[in-house]
């Protein structure tokens, strides 16, 4: 029996509401718009209690029997029903894609969230042995940034899917994220191939403002103050 491709591994049913995806913070419900075919990308401070933002999404979506993949390294103490857990520490796009495709217990997901998505590894490349890169002196080998935005490139799925990671220091909200960020930052490369990308940065215990980095409905590095009470720890 052949295995099916990467591009044939799309995903089964859509949604059968077009309403988007439900998040603890209505506002952030709006503005995140988590719909049919959207890729949308989160960036938190590391360490921060909105770094576990996908986590936190996944499982307020999954105790509202949404079914749910989370792609994690640090699996839930709770874990309701609905939600499926993949701790694979490398996943591949194709390796997503047949998750998705044959899920188990048969629970089609309606969504997808890969926390730190940097963790994504590419499919390996087939080199001929007579290869020689002599022959080719315009190749320029991928960088890092590049497999890294091919791989999300490669997850061919209609439900939606949502990608986090993770900033070193306070973020730079009035400023874009190429300007204090490298290009090469896992950040920078959300920015082109999602729709939307977030930045978030806790102003109050009560608070918390988000940078649309990306905004497909406005223009981007708008900010928006949201109600959303920090965690008891």
């Amino acid at each position: 029996m052949t295995e099916p491709s990467s591009a044939e591994a799309a995903v089964p049913p859509p949604l059968a509401s077009p309403e988007r995806i439900p998040t603890p913070w209505p506002e952030f419900t709006s503005v995140l718009d988590l719909v049919f075919r959207h890729k949308a990308g989160v960036i938190a401070e590391e360490g921060s209690a909105e770094a576990t933002i996908g986590q936190d999404i996944a499982l307020h979506v999954a105790a509202r029997e949404i079914n749910t993949l989370l792609f994690t390294t640090a699996p839930p103490t709770a874990q309701p029903g609905a939600l499926a857990l993949e701790i694979k520490a490398h996943p591949t796009p194709d390796y997503i894609n047949n998750r998705v495709r044959h899920p188990a217990r048969g629970r089609h997901p309606e969504l997808v969230v890969i926390e730190h998505y940097e963790r994504l590894r590419a499919e390996p490349r087939y080199i001929p042995n007579q290869y020689d890169p002599i022959d080719d002196l315009d190749y320029e080998p991928p960088t890092a940034a590049d497999e890294l935005l091919q791989c999300v490139r490669d997850i061919h799925i209609d439900i939606p899917l949502l990608l986090t990671t993770t900033v070193s220091g306070q973020p730079q909200l009035p400023r874009p994220l190429d300007h204090w960020l490298d290009t090469s930052h896992p950040a920078v490369t959300l920015t082109e191939v999602c729709k939307p990308v977030i930045l978030l940065r806790r102003t109050t215990g009560q608070t918390v403002e988000a940078r649309l980095e990306i905004n497909p409905s406005g223009p981007s590095g708008h900010r928006v103050p949201m109600a959303w009470p920090a965690k008891r720890q």
